[in-house]
């Protein structure tokens, strides 16, 4: 299988490595204040720690220059996708400027590094796992893009959101293996998304407890 140091990991620390990073990622999101913090470290060094232990290539985790021109065709989409939501928002009304004190510009840049962080997460590090143990199949596809969902409750707009959106960028990924262009079409919806749909469903992007919090934090 590939980029799982020759097949040397068993099954077995596949899905524990999973279970590790699945748990300390849902801590952090059902937590608040310090203690999420604790966890959002635990999260990172979880996920860097069974990385390494995979000994992966560049290219097997997207992160090279392989693909990326292939991988490019997801951008126009989100584009073309982006152009139909603001069209639809402006004619229903619920078009609106992002959130915040930031600037558009910088607004955009952070949360492109964010869709990176979240495309390393689903696709080199989940959806990989899952081929590791199924196969490149579409079970291993629609496995990764639920997973990816679960983790936006209980938000009703990126629960959906991020299942149609988990399968296409899986779908993109399972063909080109780059993340990068993956990462800017996923920065295009999420951001489109962060304009075009109210608020009061959206809470500012917020999922977990954050979500649940939103009126006593914000």
């Amino acid at each position: 299988m590939v980029g799982f140091a020759e097949n040397e990991i068993s099954h077995t620390a596949v899905v524990a490595q999973m279970a590790a990073v699945l748990f300390t990622m849902e801590c952090a999101l059902w937590t608040h204040g310090r203690v999420q913090v604790y966890w959002c470290v635990a999260a990172f060094a979880s996920i860097v720690v069974c990385v390494l232990l995979s000994r992966p290539r560049a290219k097997d985790l997207g992160i090279g220059v392989d693909g990326m021109i292939g991988a490019s065709v997801s951008i126009p989409i989100a584009l073309a996708a982006a152009c139909l939501g603001v069209v639809f928002a402006w004619q229903v009304g619920t078009l609106r400027g992002l959130y915040g004190s930031q600037t558009p510009v910088w607004h955009g840049l952070l949360y492109a590094v964010w869709a990176l962080e979240q495309q390393f997460i689903l696709n080199s590090f989940f959806y990989r796992r899952f081929e590791h143990l199924f196969g490149n199949t579409s079970f291993s596809m629609f496995s990764a893009a639920l997973l990816f969902s679960l983790v936006h409750l209980p938000n009703p707009v990126l629960v959906p959101a991020t299942f149609v959106g988990g399968i296409f960028f899986i779908s993109v990924f399972r063909r080109w293996r780059n993340i990068y262009p993956l990462a800017i079409a996923h920065a295009i919806v999420g951001l489109t998304l962060a304009v075009t749909f109210p608020d009061h469903w959206l809470r500012h992007m917020r999922v977990g407890l954050a979500f649940l919090r939103f009126h006593v934090d914000g």
